[in-house]
C-alpha cells in the first residue's frame, strides 16, 4: 500500500508520513513550494530540514487556483499511489484525483469552509466542497465540532475517530536549549509564568474562537488578589484579533503584567514550555472533547495545562484514554479558580505533578503507542475501495 499525503497544514502531513514510514509503510508527502504559511513547512518543526528535504518529501508548484483544482504535477504524482491523505484546504482539489481520499480535518476546513457565503468566491468554493465531499473515503477526526460538520454534510458514516498525536521524544530532542538557558535567566525573578501562546481570535461566532479575553479578565482579578506574588503572563502575538487583544490588556491595566512574544518555531515554543515555573493556558471556548496542538505539546513536556477540554467526556476518553491530568476551565470564574489552585502547590507537588503529566503523555499521546490503530484503518480503507 503506497500512501501520498498532500498538503501540510500545521505540519500534520509531515508528522503522519514520518510516523507511517517509521512503521515501514511507503508514505510520501507532497507540499506546496509557494505557501505563505511558515508553520506548514517541515523545518518549522524540525530545523535541520532547512538544509534540504529527504526524498520522501516532494515539493510541488501550485497552479493559479490551487484550492479549486489539482495541477498537472499532482495528477501525475497521485497515479503512483494507492490512497491519498490530506488536511486543510487541499481537500477540495484532492477530491478531484481518482484515488481513495482520507481527510484529517484540523477545524475550520470542515466546520466553516463548506458553509461560508460572505463572497462569491466563498459561495463557489463551499458549493464545490459540498458536492465533492461525497467522494471522500474516510474522515479521520475525534473533534466533536468536526464530527457534527461531517454529519451535516451527510458523511457521518465515514468518520473514524482518530486523535492527533505527538512525538514526545522528538519534542524533547528539538528544544532550543540555547534559548531555554536565556529564558531561565530572564524569568528567574518570577514565582509563576502564565503562558498563552494560542491565536488571538476573539469572535465567538467563528469556529477558530479561542476565548483569550476570558483569560485576561480572570488574570486581572487574580493579580489584584495576589500583589505579593511575582507573576507574569506571556502572550503569543498571532491571530485575527491581536490589536483588540492588546487594547483589552491596556484597558484592564495589565501593561506591566503581560509580555508579548511573536509567533515562533516549535523548538522555540518548546523552550518556553520547558520552564519549570510555567503553566500553559490554552483556549477557552465551548465544551470540547479534543486537545489542541498547544495542549498536546505542553503535556508532552510535563507542563500543567489549563484549557476548555472535558477530559471526562466519552468522546475524549475514547480518543485519548482516562485520567488525563490537564485542568479543565470554560469560563472566567473557573480559570480564576485554576490559578488559585496552581499557586497553592508547593515545589515538590509541582515536580510530582509534572512527572505524572509527562508519564500520561508518553502513554496516551505518543505516536508509537497509537499509530497501529491508524494503519489498520488505512488498510480497511484501501481494501474497501
Amino acid at each position: 500500500m503506497k500512501i501520498l499525503f498532500i498538503g501540510n497544514q500545521g505540519n500534520t502531513g509531515y508528522r503522519f508520513v514520518k510516523w507511517l514510514r517509521e512503521r515501514g509503510l511507503e508514505a510520501f508527502l507532497a507540499i506546496p513550494k509557494n505557501s505563505n504559511l511558515e508553520r506548514s513547512f517541515p523545518e518549522w518543526q524540525s530545523p535541520d530540514l532547512k538544509n534540504g528535504y529527504p526524498a520522501w518529501i516532494v515539493p510541488f508548484k501550485e497552479n493559479r487556483f490551487p484550492y479549486f483544482f489539482p495541477n498537472r504535477r499532482l495528477k501525475k504524482l497521485s497515479r503512483q499511489y494507492d490512497i491519498l491523505l490530506t488536511t486543510g484546504m487541499y481537500i477540495l482539489p484532492v477530491l478531484k484525483l481518482k484515488k481513495p481520499v482520507g481527510f484529517l480535518p484540523v477545524g475550520g476546513d470542515i466546520t466553516q469552509v463548506p458553509f461560508a457565503s460572505d463572497s462569491i468566491i466563498e459561495e463557489v468554493f463551499s458549493f464545490l466542497y459540498r458536492r465533492r465531499i461525497k467522494n471522500v473515503a474516510r474522515i479521520f477526526t475525534e473533534q466533536k465540532d468536526c464530527i457534527w460538520a461531517a454529519r451535516l454534510l451527510g458523511q457521518g458514516e465515514k468518520i473514524e475517530k482518530v486523535p492527533f498525536w505527538v512525538d514526545v521524544k522528538e519534542i524533547k530532542k528539538n528544544i532550543n536549549k540555547v534559548l531555554l538557558d536565556k529564558l531561565k535567566e530572564k524569568y528567574s525573578q518570577y514565582d509563576w509564568l502564565f503562558y498563552n501562546p494560542s491565536r488571538k481570535n476573539l469572535n465567538p461566532d467563528k469556529s477558530n474562537y479561542k476565548g483569550s479575553e476570558k483569560l485576561l479578565s480572570a488574570y486581572s482579578r487574580f493579580i489584584k488578589d495576589h500583589p505579593e506574588k511575582k507573576i507574569l503572563m506571556i502572550c503569543g502575538l498571532h491571530g485575527d484579533d491581536v490589536n483588540a487583544f492588546k487594547e483589552k490588556v491596556n484597558h484592564l491595566g495589565l501593561g506591566d503584567a503581560v509580555e508579548f512574544v511573536e509567533h515562533m518555531p516549535l523548538p522555540d515554543l518548546h523552550a518556553y514550555m520547558s520552564l519549570e515555573n510555567l503553566v500553559v493556558f490554552d483556549q477557552f471556548t465551548l465544551d470540547l472533547s479534543a486537545l489542541g496542538g498547544v495542549a498536546r505539546e505542553a503535556l508532552a513536556l510535563g507542563r500543567i495545562v489549563v484549557t476548555s477540554t472535558d477530559v471526562k467526556a466519552s468522546d475524549f476518553v475514547e480518543a485519548y484514554g482516562e485520567e488525563c491530568p490537564l485542568l479543565p476551565a470554560f469560563n472566567e470564574e473557573q480559570i480564576n479558580r485554576r490559578m488559585e489552585e496552581i499557586i497553592a502547590l508547593s515545589n515538590p507537588e509541582v515536580a510530582s505533578r509534572n512527572q505524572d503529566i509527562m508519564t500520561w503523555a508518553e502513554n496516551h499521546l505518543h505516536w508509537e503507542k497509537r499509530i497501529d490503530e491508524f494503519i489498520w484503518m488505512l488498510n480497511n480503507m484501501h481494501n474497501s475501495n
